[in-house]
């Protein structure tokens, strides 16, 4: 029995040994001078950003009376799909067109290379990135954008046709806010104080906003005080005398909740 035993282990192959991890060396933070793990940072710091559509939704649901709850739950949902076909038409191409090239628009994004990131024509063959990098980029501006545009539904609540309110979102994410991007943030912006190494192309050195509250917030925030004036307040809010009526919102729990993931998805800023 014990050579029995004996010939059992000596016929027995080995067990396989774990390959070394990382494999030769490599790890994300070395993967291509680092460009995998910029991608990798932008497109978490995306991930938080995008859950702010959440935070808005539910902010402004509780806040509206429970008539209205669909109606401003349907436009956060319109404001992140329609912002997303329009980022990949034209939108990002009107930001960053022409980013990098020293002869580029100071004012608006244009399509070189054959169309550029306009419908991502620019981004196929050659000139794609097989790090990530580009359509991680795309994706971190779309959210961006898609921030700028959710912030005036709030402002509009319980008082703008669904009609009009995509006619909005249309121009603010597709003309408005790309070109106040390019201004800013390309190399080759007016006021790009950061990007621009040109500084004969901006005006007074150009400015620096890093997180965007310029760019995002004080865009979407004039488009809502545009809207909130041309509106007006709404329908029963004063009474014959111009008494305020309260009008309190259906669901504090919702506008708490609202607030902590709006507060959680501003650290992706």
């Amino acid at each position: 029995r014990k050579a029995n035993l004996a010939n059992l282990e000596m016929a027995s192959p080995p067990s396989p040994s774990a390959p070394p991890f990382p494999p030769n060396g490599v790890t994300l933070a070395n993967l291509q001078n680092g460009q995998a793990l910029d991608a990798f940072y932008l497109l978490v710091c995306g991930v938080f950003v995008f859950f702010m559509q959440c935070g808005f939704a539910l902010l402004e649901a509780g806040t509206v009376r429970s008539k209205n709850t669909k109606n401003i739950l349907l436009k956060n949902l319109l404001d992140a799909c329609i912002g997303a076909i329009i980022w990949w038409a034209w939108g990002f191409g009107v930001a960053y067109g022409d980013s990098g090239n020293s002869d580029g628009n100071t004012f608006i994004g244009t399509a070189p290379n054959n169309g550029g990131p306009f419908l991502a024509v620019g981004w196929a063959g050659e000139d794609s990135q097989n790090n990530g990098t580009t359509m991680t980029l795309w994706f971190f501006q779309y959210v961006f954008a898609a921030t700028a545009a959710t912030i005036v539904s709030g402002a509009v609540a319980e008082r703008c046709a669904l009609e009009a309110y995509l006619i909005y979102t249309t121009v603010l994410t597709g003309f408005i806010y790309p070109v106040v991007v390019h201004w800013v943030w390309c190399n080759n912006g007016f006021l790009s104080g950061a990007f621009t190494e040109d500084k004969d192309k901006t005006i007074l050195g150009g400015c620096i906003d890093f997180a965007g509250s310029g760019v995002v917030h004080l865009t979407g925030g004039v488009a809502a005080l545009c809207g909130a004036i041309a509106i007006g307040p709404r329908l029963g809010r004063f009474d014959a005398d111009g008494k305020v009526v309260p009008m309190p919102g259906h669901s504090a729990p919702f506008q708490v909740l609202g607030t902590f993931i709006l507060w959680m998805g501003w650290y992706g800023f």
